[in-house]
């Protein structure tokens, strides 16, 4: 069986400003459409998502949302550890996933989100700009036996 892991960068988001909490950040005008572009490209190629997890900071909730309405996910959890997570903490919240659960949509944050596609795949070029994002197969194995280069980098969307 294989799992199938979307990793997302949220899309683009307003500068941050030293009066405001980064969390708060919204998406500009150009984010919100570069992620209902990247919907659009997702629903026309038929992806499919069972379950997507998204760090809570607003830019993600709202990349999330928008990506949502595209791909309908069956379930919907906001995971606070992603906020600020490393490659370490990003691979312990993926290790966790369900394991009945084999589409999965990731929205995080950079510099961990380009790390753990790296990491997983051994692509060690990716950089994630904002609004990109990865499709990695892993082939038989759980998401609780993900590590380094057991992912094959499928494609890469933005």
């Amino acid at each position: 069986m294989v799992k199938e892991l979307l990793l997302a960068r949220h899309g683009e988001a307003v500068s941050p400003n030293i009066a405001a909490v980064d969390a708060d950040r919204d998406l500009t005008a150009a984010g919100r459409q570069q992620v209902d572009r990247l919907g659009n490209l997702l629903a026309i190629n038929g992806q499919k998502c069972q379950l997507m997890v998204y760090s809570p900071a607003l830019r993600c909730q709202l990349t999330a949302e928008i990506l949502g309405k595209h791909l309908e996910p069956v379930s919907r959890l906001a995971v606070p550890f992603i906020y600020r997570a490393d490659r370490d903490e990003l691979l312990f919240v993926i290790n966790g996933f369900p394991a009945e659960v084999h589409q999965v949509l990731l929205v995080g944050h950079n510099p961990a989100i380009s790390m753990i596609a790296a990491y997983l795949t051994g692509e060690d070029h990716l950089m994630f700009s904002p609004g990109m994002m990865a499709r990695l197969n892993f082939r038989d194995l759980g998401w609780d036996m993900l590590s380094k280069n057991t992912g094959t980098l499928e494609e890469i969307l933005q």
